[in-house]
């Protein structure tokens, strides 16, 4: 093969190749269904371990004074919700490290915010009636129901959308315009249905008891209130964060944006 031939092969085999290499990055979220594509995944991968961890998380700890309980901040024990548990099913046979990477950054936004919430969650009025007219101490005894969004967490902010948001841009190159939709409708739609969450899932099943109460007549002033009763045990009980919610909330704002 002369000279020219082979510089002409050449020439074709180099542009072929950066032509491919042109289109696999252009592919990443270039269409809207892909975009959906990625929505379907990464709700699914979120609502099912959500699901397991609001199963299995516990509430212990509780201070109960009168008839109030307070949950202090570590209160709201393990386990806690993970990148781990969330990829768990994350199939990443034939996805490009882009993607792979793309889905690490929204479910680590979750670990990341969702880890800061419970930590610094704290309720200061959760209601134990019974603890208002007890003597010598508190027969074991259950919350009323409260629901979760009526206490605060210093860690909540990292629960909304812009922090969210800007926990994926750290984590994936910003050149990519459908990239950033992508991430700006996943961290939308988890701060939405997680406010959601917030206020339709309830505090329950905590049970108080000890402490100590008046004596009661003639020897004491009791019944009374019980000081320094201690509860356990609690759930947290109702709707979960539902991947069929994520997903047509991440949907949406593709749709509008793409």
């Amino acid at each position: 093969m002369n000279l020219p031939k082979i510089i002409l092969l050449l020439t074709v085999i180099a542009a072929l190749f950066f032509s491919s290499s042109y289109s696999e990055e252009e592919l990443l979220f270039s269409t809207l269904q892909s975009k959906e594509e990625f929505a379907l995944e990464v709700s699914t991968l979120i609502g099912n371990a959500w699901k397991k961890w609001q199963d299995e998380v516990v509430i212990n700890g509780i201070e109960v004074d009168g008839s109030v309980g307070v949950l202090r901040p570590g209160d709201l024990t393990e386990p806690v919700l993970t990148s781990s548990s969330m990829l768990a099913n994350f199939s990443r046979k034939g996805r490009s490290q882009d993607y792979i990477n793309a889905v690490r950054a929204v479910v680590g936004s979750v670990e990341n915010g969702m880890r800061s919430w419970q930590r610094g969650y704290t309720h200061r009025n959760i209601p134990f009636p019974q603890g208002s007219s007890c003597t010598y101490t508190m027969p074991p005894s259950s919350n009323v129901p409260v629901i979760v969004g009526t206490g605060i967490s210093e860690g909540g902010k990292k629960m909304e959308e812009a922090s969210l948001y800007n926990y994926m841009l750290y984590r994936t190159p910003e050149d990519n315009k459908d990239v950033l939709i992508v991430f700006k409708g996943a961290a939308g739609s988890i701060a939405k249905n997680f406010k959601k969450w917030e206020n339709s899932c309830s505090i329950v099943g905590i049970v108080a008891s000890g402490g100590i109460a008046p004596s009661p007549a003639p020897m004491g002033m009791g019944p009374g209130p019980v000081r320094g009763a201690k509860g356990k045990g609690g759930k947290l009980i109702g709707p979960y964060v539902e991947t069929e919610d994520l997903k047509r909330d991440m949907v949406k704002y593709y749709k509008e944006n793409s």
